[in-house]
């Protein structure tokens, strides 16, 4: 019993409730130590808000690094019916997503947007409205569209006018041509028409030439904090441990003319250090976790616009990358590409200075990696996500990692990457490997001749951010949202991250190197996507026909001979193959007759069989090429092809019992400790079946924990 109890808790299982991942082999985040170092102590540590005027300049920003000195562009929107919008309504007609609607009533409303900010109006040419109106009975004369701008928004000037005689039809469209382009900083849609009741709002989008102008969404970046309101606010920093500094500066863009600097040990009890200023040196170093920007008047109307908030001591925590294991772990580092100069070309070369980038986690997605570095609050606890720029996280970011590769004399190398969001293009070495197009597709390069064993090598990878990221959901109780967005024009990718009736909308969209990357050695010949299916006599399921299929690839400049072997259970099977030079083709095995076989059956209806097999393609000088091993089911499943529709698995009706699965985690941190324990949780509950929602679920791991569990994938396309 001793022994026992010594070994359980020599295991160390799992790093904590709700922490993901949970098995500690299998976390590679940097580890967070002290630093006793002189330096900007707030760089890059969580920051937290009184409030943000919108979801993009947040208080993350005051702690990135980027000092801004040009006012960034923010949105506000006045409708007749509500006046000025509040913040989770603001961009419901400019996030690409006509099912977000804004409803006016009466013959006459009007929205109005004014485009606040930045360095000067942007142009303008066209403005066009999507929706749809309900009208009366009566028959009512025509419509009317007009586009007015002001600088002000109190003298207006017409900009241009669409419209027709003809009484509006349901679905409305209107495209209001500018008589010239025009610079202003307010715009305002009128829409009229006798017989109108209710307008339905759906789009409305502004256009300069052909090119779409975004007034909303994450589109546009600026490094800063932005109030909501122009009273008492405050933003404030987590140091993660107690520190000693001596000085705090501060980025101004619209600054306060009263407030002071505070310091505190828990956040809740807070001590004035000196009133406010740009450089702020102390008389004597101070020790504390947290360090906050108190202002209490603003010097203008319009609020506080923070850029920059560094704090110069010692103490805090850096992050240190775990020792690497192949590919994952180790010496990754992360940039934001807005703030690398560099080509992939000069990036992928070792020796690439990377010093100042984050400390990244492979595979995890980029958000994952900048609150595993330190950088941010959990986005998963209370509202903290709203403190997290929207912004920051639209952007391409760049991975890099230098390792050494393992001599493999004979034979060749490929580089795979398991999964990345949204699109990527890879480098090794200086050169160009290629490019991965979508959030599902794996990336195989064959990477031959380029691999420099036991030297430095480098590889750089640009991820690609998606092209229609919609709209911020806050998925509160008092703010809830429709479910979906623009997203779903980017698939396949991770469609839910906009958010939806489980989530709220993700910072990046879920980006980044989400799934493995490793190494492999094999021979000219490769062995990919293996599949196994079953053909039963039903009703008799004491014999079964197997067949397994795997294709096979050639890398090779001349045409390769071999066999394909392997064993499913204890069963033995081989084909021969011949393969033409850079080829590949599906490779069929003769039908295994399986006698009396143990049968996988869905949970409850038996237990969930699993055969091992083992594949090996073998060259005509019997030189193993590449294996593959898996385990699978023997199982045959029948469907109706009417509605309703009825499934037989092994000849038995099959009724679906279970949850609706949209990713297992928020950020894609479950590993297979994490799907063995929730699928296992399915078993118990007695159910039989998960919808894997939009095939949003993609690791292996689960559909392995779903074969074991005896659980069904409703896999969803």
């Amino acid at each position: 019993m001793v022994a026992t109890a010594a070994l359980l808790g020599a295991q160390p299982f799992t790093r904590g409730a709700g922490v993901y991942p949970g098995d500690p082999s299998q976390d590679f985040a940097p580890t967070l130590a002290a630093d006793s170092t002189y330096r900007n102590i707030a760089l890059r540590r969580p920051a937290y808000q009184s409030s943000a005027y919108d979801y993009n300049l947040t208080a993350q920003l005051v702690t990135d690094g980027i000092k801004e000195t040009t006012l960034p562009r923010w949105l506000a929107t006045t409708t007749s019916q509500a006046g000025v919008a509040r913040k989770n309504e603001r961009e419901l007609l400019v996030d690409h997503n006509p099912v977000t609607t804004v409803s006016l009533r009466g013959a006459k409303v009007w929205v109005q947007f004014e485009l606040a900010g930045g360095d000067g109006p942007l142009e303008v040419d066209r403005i066009e409205a999507l929706g749809n109106v309900q009208v009366n009975a009566q028959p009512a004369a025509g419509w009317s569209a007009t586009v007015s701008g002001s600088d002000d928004g109190q003298s207006w000037t017409e900009l241009g006018r669409a419209g027709s005689g003809e009484r509006p039809g349901r679905d409305f469209h209107a495209s209001v041509a500018f008589t010239a382009a025009a610079r202003a900083r307010f715009y305002r849609l009128e829409l009229e028409a006798a017989g109108a009741v209710l307008w339905r709002l759906g789009e409305v989008a502004l256009y300069r030439r052909e090119a779409r102008v975004e007034i909303g969404g994450p589109y546009r970046f600026t490094s800063a904090w932005m109030s909501a309101g122009a009273g008492e606010e405050w933003v404030y920093v987590d140091l993660g441990a107690a520190a000693t500094f001596d000085r705090i500066k501060l980025f101004w863009l619209r600054r306060a003319a009263e407030g002071s600097i505070q310091a505190s040990g828990d956040a809740a009890t807070w001590k004035t250090l000196a009133p406010l200023g740009d450089d702020v040196k102390l008389p004597r170093p101070v020790k504390a976790r947290y360090v906050r920007v108190l202002m209490t008047k603003p010097k203008s109307p319009g609020g506080y616009i923070l850029s920059e908030l560094e704090v110069w001591g010692r103490g805090g925590p850096t992050a240190r990358p775990k020792p690497a294991q192949g590919l994952s772990g180790g010496g990754w580092r992360l940039q934001r590409d807005s703030l690398v100069t560099a080509a992939g070309d000069a990036i992928s070369k070792p020796g690439f200075d990377d010093r100042d980038w984050v400390a990244a986690t492979v595979p995890a997605t980029v958000l994952s990696s900048y609150w595993n570095s330190g950088a941010l609050p959990d986005p998963n606890y209370a509202d903290n996500q709203l403190a997290v720029s929207d912004s920051f996280f639209y952007a391409d970011f760049w991975y890099r990692n230098e390792f050494v590769a393992p001599a493999a004399t004979g034979k060749r190398r490929w580089l795979i990457f398991e999964g990345i969001n949204w699109k990527a293009d890879v480098y090794l070495n200086g050169e160009k490997l290629g490019r991965i197009e979508g959030g599902f597709l794996r990336g195989r390069f064959d990477v031959t001749g380029k691999l420099r064993a036991g030297r430095k090598n480098a590889l750089a990878v640009k991820i690609e951010k998606n092209a229609t990221p919609g709209s911020v959901h806050e998925k509160t109780f008092d703010s809830p949202g429709l479910n979906g967005g623009a997203l779903g024009a980017d698939n396949p990718t991770f469609h839910a991250s906009i958010g939806w009736d489980w989530i709220p909308t993700i910072r990046g969209r879920n980006t980044g190197i989400w799934a493995g990357v490793h190494l492999e050695t094999a021979g000219a010949v490769t062995i990919e996507d293996p599949f196994v299916s079953t053909v039963l006599p039903l009703p008799d399921i004491s014999r079964a026909d197997v067949t397994v299929e795997a294709v096979l690839r050639n890398s090779a400049d001349a045409p390769v001979s071999g066999t394909l072997r392997g064993r499913f259970g204890d069963t033995p099977f081989e084909t021969a193959v011949t393969l033409d030079a850079h080829s590949a083709k599906s490779v069929q095995a003769p039908a295994l007759h399986l006698e009396h076989p143990k049968l996988w059956w869905p949970n409850g209806y038996g237990d969930p069989n699993l055969y091992a097999v083992q594949l090996a393609f073998e060259t005509a000088d019997h030189k193993v090429s590449d294996t593959n091993e898996f385990h699978a089911g023997v199982r045959q499943f029948n469907y109706t092809d009417t509605a309703p529709l009825k499934i037989w698995i092994n000849g038995r009706r099959f009724i679906a019992r279970g949850g609706n699965w949209g990713f297992g985690e928020s950020m894609l941190r479950y590993r297979a400790r994490e799907y063995d324990t929730a699928v296992r949780y399915h078993r118990d509950m007695n159910f039989t079946m998960i919808r894997n929602w939009v095939g949003q679920t993609g690791d292996d791991a689960f559909f392995e924990a779903c074969d074991r569990f005896g659980i069904v994938v409703w896999q969803d396309f």
